[in-house]
């Protein structure tokens, strides 16, 4: 990288000065020195010039070529020099000795700009060094030979520092800020007093502006700079520096026509955005994309990036990677699903031999069941539990847009596909599990390729003819009965039975409300509450039929947890409150009896003796009145009605019911409570 050529013209040579900048800037310029005092040649050939003066500026300029740009350099102390010179006492008189008046009378400007206020500061002249004996302070520049002898307290305050303020002058002349050099200025600002401490507060945010683009810009993995205006380099991150390095080139300020090729640059200078364009340099080929910003019609700033073809091919591998494993998180196992019912158990044993196969799986149920919960499962029961999982719901994109996220897609395939193709969800799962949630709503025209698939296990991409083979297992899961849709042309029968290898239904909650209150128990855990639930409550509970399932329970227990009343009817949710005023506050009556049949086929119900049925009947009655009735009462009660039962017997015939589901055992004060099961028996004998 060329250094520029830096010139630093005072009255005299001060080397201090030279060694001040060289020890800042030594990698990005050369510094010579010049002195009017011993004379100076034309022509300086120089980048830029420093001189210290207003005055040194106007001499000089007949020896600089033309359009050689000047600066003017303000110089301050040292933070160290300053604390010693505020200690001068209050009202002083001070006097300021350097080589020249005129360097005095910059040295006191200097102080006074500082905040330098309670003391006088005299400059020295050497003609009246009379005048001065009874001053007691002086301030000096290096030049304590000059202090009148008399002066015992005197303030060396060392070679002044260039000012902060004009660093950045020097910087910005020759297009050299960066993040690096920004650096360079904070530190030296450290040590000296700023002449301006409001650009100081405006450099750190610039600076840390600055340092924030750039490592957002180094995070890319395509190469990237940022250009102004004029179309000059602003800012640009390592991968860019990789491709134009800067011991080749001085990227800061750079403009874009000396970086790129001619050939490039009227697509690079052109007022429009770049997306992908192909090009070639430094002997590579890159993806080129422009963007630009623009205020009131005026360019304010634009940004470049390269993507090598190796990175692109590199981030294909990944992509394909990324989408293997998107959706890949499954947190759920059989040891999460909550309940004993008899039912649940048996569908539980089935999922589990399913899991162990690779066969496909239908899985049927009512919204909130938990179809997903199962699928996890099963998924991380089976051979593939380290393989991708993926869901889909079909619900939730259009038949055509549905093809191209579930098959993927040749580049070109269709207007705003994207020039590189994309893999299919089918290809993302291959190894693993695919869940096609809601396999009811997709189009007819999607189910025959959906059978190609179960059929061949291989899929084609839209837009190409060549099959891609696949390893998955599909899972699918509705809440709609597909053989009524079969019947109504809407779903194929072929494809049904296709997928109807493993068919598992899940029981909706009102067809094991005797899990209700093990649920119950499980959600208050969730939430960090252990106390004793309500019997009358929960008598609601297993009698309201529960529209919305599993997922409905749940979110009644969270509101019931957040309004902080309690757990009485009175705090129930409204829309339950309001369902079962009729229903469930007077259980079900006799007239509704034909309907609640309808829900519970009489003909499922086991055979239950008088005394099964009278211990019914009892739980029946504690439960209307609000009450609960322990096993030893209710033996008790049969004794009084029917002939002796002892406590032992009645426990075997509560637990044999609760088998069947017709009652729920509780331990403790809960005790046993009556299911909807067992509510419809009982209706069933009495009608």
């Amino acid at each position: 990288m060329r250094k520029y050529q830096v010139a630093i013209i005072l009255l005299r040579d001060r080397l201090h000065f030279i060694y001040q900048l060289q020890s800042l800037f030594s990698a990005y310029m050369e510094f010579s020195s010049y002195s009017l005092e011993a004379g100076i040649k034309p022509y300086i050939n120089c980048d830029l010039a420093l001189v210290p003066s207003q005055e040194v500026g106007e001499r000089i300029r007949k020896y600089l070529l033309p359009h050689t740009p000047v600066i003017i350099v303000r110089r301050t102390v040292s933070r160290e020099a300053w604390e010693r010179i505020v200690m001068i006492p209050s009202r002083a008189e001070v006097l300021v000795v350097n080589t020249y008046w005129q360097m005095a009378i910059q040295t006191i400007s200097v102080l006074y700009e500082l905040g330098l206020r309670n003391v006088k500061l005299i400059p020295f002249d050497n003609t009246k060094s009379d005048s001065y004996a009874h001053i007691r302070y002086a301030i000096t520049v290096n030049e304590r030979d000059y202090v009148p002898k008399h002066i015992a307290n005197i303030i060396e305050i060392g070679p002044r520092l260039v000012d902060v303020s004009s660093l950045f002058d020097i910087l910005t002349t020759l297009n050299l800020v960066s993040t690096e050099t920004l650096a360079i200025l904070r530190g030296h600002e450290r040590d000296m007093m700023p002449l301006n401490p409001g650009f100081v507060e405006m450099l750190n945010q610039f600076h840390e502006t600055h340092a924030s683009v750039s490592g957002t810009l180094d995070m890319l993995d395509d190469a990237a700079l940022i250009f102004d205006a004029n179309y000059h380099v602003h800012i640009y991150n390592k991968k860019m520096a990789e491709i134009f390095p800067p011991s080749e080139h001085q990227l800061i300020n750079l403009p874009l026509v000396n970086l790129f090729p001619e050939r490039l640059l009227p697509m690079l200078m052109d007022r429009s955005p770049i997306r992908d364009e192909l090009i070639h340099i430094k002997g590579k080929d890159y993806l080129l994309s422009k963007s630009l910003v623009f205020h009131d019609e005026n360019l304010q700033e634009g940004m470049l990036l390269l993507r090598a073809r190796e990175s692109i091919e590199s981030q294909s591998d990944r992509m394909a990677y990324a989408l293997r494993h998107a959706g890949s998180h499954t947190k759920y196992s059989f040891r999460d699903i909550q309940g004993g019912n008899a039912n649940l158990h048996r569908i539980l044993r089935l999922a589990e031999r399913a899991a162990k196969s690779s066969s496909d799986i239908l899985i049927e149920g009512e919204s909130g069941t938990g179809k997903e919960l199962f699928v996890q499962s099963i998924h991380n029961a089976s051979p593939r539990a380290d393989a991708p999982f993926i869901a889909f719901n079909c619900a939730a994109l259009s038949g055509s847009l549905m093809e191209s996220e579930l098959f993927g897609y040749e580049e070109g395939s269709f207007t705003g596909a994207s020039r590189k193709g994309k893999h299919g969800l089918f290809e993302a799962a291959s190894g693993g599990t695919i869940f096609l949630d809601e396999i009811s709503e997709i189009p007819m025209d999607m189910q025959a390729k959906l059978l190609r698939v179960l059929q061949e296990r291989e899929i084609i991409r839209v837009g190409s003819v060549h099959p891609i083979p696949i390893d998955i297992r599909i899972i699918a899961a509705t809440n709609m009965d597909l053989y009524e849709l079969v019947r109504q042309k809407k779903f194929r029968l072929d494809l049904y039975f296709r997928l109807n290898v493993f068919n598992i239904k899940i029981p909706a909650l009102r067809e094991r409300a005797d899990d209700i209150p093990e649920l119950v128990a499980f959600f208050l855990k969730q939430h960090g509450i252990h106390t004793d639930f309500p019997q009358e409550t929960m008598h609601i509970f297993q009698c309201y039929d529960w529209p919305g399932n599993i997922r409905e329970l749940k979110n009644c227990m969270e509101y019931m947890v957040n309004i902080g009343e309690g757990f009485l009817p009175q705090n129930l949710p409204e829309h339950i409150r309001l369902r079962t005023d009729a229903q469930i506050k007077e259980p079900r009556p006799a007239t509704a009896s034909a309907d609640f049949r309808n829900e519970l086929d009489p003909m499922a119900f086991p055979a239950c003796d008088a005394t099964d049925m009278l211990l019914l009947k009892l739980l029946y009655e504690a439960s209307n009145n609000h009450q609960h009735i322990g096993r030893k009462r209710l033996a008790e009660a049969v004794s009084e009605r029917q002939g002796y039962l002892s406590e032992q017997s009645a426990r075997h015939r509560l637990e044999r019911l609760s088998r069947l589901g017709y009652v729920t055992l509780a331990r403790g004060r809960g005790g046993t409570t009556l299911t909807v099961q067992g509510l419809a028996c009982l209706r069933e004998d009495m009608h």
